[in-house]
């Protein structure tokens, strides 16, 4: 199922769709429905799927208005757990590049480091005056020669 053929999207009703890719060689693309998660009450403003580095844990992350963060196991798209700790809007999360952690950023103005083992929240990043809307992590690897 890590194989590039997973699509994923969410919408501001709460709903989260799974797609498969499927290949050959046809002049379109064709998607095969997974599954479809109602995975939150308020908008879902960002949906990521972990690294493929993390077998045997697949994950997929819902992060909405409601102020949760959400993470779904892929193998049949239940809920592993809730993620909650924001005041405000969470829109964006990644995930380390081992799938061992999660940063996500809120309109609460706090980016939160969380472990993916427990869900229990590690490190709360202010300093922000306004909102925190994006974050990032390096992944680590070399920069190539040139």
């Amino acid at each position: 199922m890590w194989d590039g053929s997973l699509v994923v999207a969410a919408n501001n009703h709460g709903t989260c769709y799974v797609w498969r890719l499927l290949r050959g060689n046809q002049t379109m693309t064709n998607f095969e429905p997974l599954h479809k998660l109602q995975a939150h009450n308020g908008y879902i403003l960002k949906c990521l799927l972990s690294p493929e580095f993390c077998e045997p844990h697949r994950y997929l992350a819902t992060a909405s208005s409601d102020h949760t963060v959400k993470i779904w196991n892929v193998d049949g798209f239940t809920l592993e757990k809730t993620l909650i700790g924001h005041q405000r809007w969470v829109w964006d999360c990644v995930f380390s590049v081992d799938g061992a952690y999660l940063i996500t950023a809120s309109s609460d103005t706090t980016a939160k480091l969380w472990s993916m083992t427990s869900g229990e929240e590690i490190k709360t990043y202010q300093g922000h005056h306004k909102a925190t809307v994006c974050c990032a992590l390096h992944d680590g690897a070399e920069p190539s020669p040139s």
